[in-house]
């Protein structure tokens, strides 16, 4: 044979038994792969349809626009009842969520939108400030809103705060010693110097307990021993008590007076008056007053 085309001593030409086995091999393998192939095929198909029907399923269980809730709101400040000055801004901090996502959050003024914030709807959760400069004076009721990205508004949360005109509060009276003569000719007397606690005007929330505490002077020519009470006098009584004892007090020596009081119920402005009373009951010196605003509880 010529150069480059010479046959490998261990090579042979192929018989025609060994060519006719050969062919059948190749058949059988061909067969093999297509059986591989329309496996393969049926597994995909399988799979497609599993796929298609988790989606179905998650399409149906996922809550549809009618089943999804309403936003919810909260303002974290103002506390109903707050006190701004005129000219002060209002600065409103708020709370919202909404499952189709948070899109706007409205202060309205008796109804009447006055600020608005919008948001990305993808955020379901979110806290914001909102300013707003009041032009009006008095007690404003504000309805604040969250509405979600379908339109939907959730319930109002509704506050009150005082704009401008501040109730003021009855003052004490000025001090006026009203002497009382006692037993064994002691003239009593006794004369109101400052509150130690909850100044006139304070305000807390319905149901709240506080202490109210008064210093007070024993004007008396004697000395105040055991049986000198401070007695619920007039007005509004929230004390679980209408009479506490008086720590025995020197002449012309200070004393502080303390009654455990309880917040009414009811918002308003509460005023109650005290007095003292000596051992034989009767009524001295100067009255005493606790001025309160009473806020809602929620």
């Amino acid at each position: 044979m010529a150069q480059g085309t010479s046959l490998s001593p261990h090579l042979h030409p192929l018989s025609p038994r060994e060519r006719g086995a050969e062919v059948r091999a190749d058949r059988h393998a061909s067969l093999c792969i297509c059986r591989i192939n329309l496996a393969l095929s049926a597994v995909a198909v399988i799979l497609r349809v599993l796929v298609a029907g988790a989606l179905v399923f998650a399409a149906a269980c996922a809550p549809s626009p009618a089943q999804t809730t309403r936003p919810v709101v909260a303002v974290l400040m103002p506390l109903e009842g707050a006190q701004y000055a005129a000219g002060e801004p209002v600065l409103f901090t708020v709370s919202a969520a909404a499952s189709a996502g948070v899109a706007r959050i409205e202060i309205q003024l008796d109804g009447v939108s006055v600020a608005t914030r919008t948001f990305d709807p993808s955020e379901r959760t979110l806290t914001t400030q909102i300013p707003y400069q009041p032009q009006a004076q008095g007690r404003l009721a504000f309805q604040v809103v969250a509405v979600d990205a379908r339109g939907v508004s959730s319930a109002p949360f509704n506050l009150s705060v005082i704009y401008g005109q501040i109730p003021t509060p009855t003052p004490n009276p000025a001090v006026v010693t009203t002497i009382v003569v006692g037993a064994g000719g002691c003239r009593q007397a006794a004369v109101f110097l400052q509150d130690v606690t909850v100044p006139d005007g304070t305000a807390f929330r319905a149901g709240t307990p506080f202490t109210k505490t008064w210093r007070m002077r024993n004007a008396s020519s004697c000395d105040w021993g055991f049986g000198y009470t401070l007695v619920h006098e007039s007005d509004s009584l929230f004390s679980p008590v209408s009479r506490v004892p008086v720590s025995p007090t020197p002449s012309n020596a200070n004393v502080d007076i303390s009654v455990p009081m309880v917040a009414p119920a009811q918002p308003g402005i509460y005023t109650s008056t005290w007095r003292l009373q000596d051992p034989q009951g009767q009524w001295f010196g100067n009255r005493v007053f606790v001025v309160i605003r009473v806020l809602p509880s929620n």
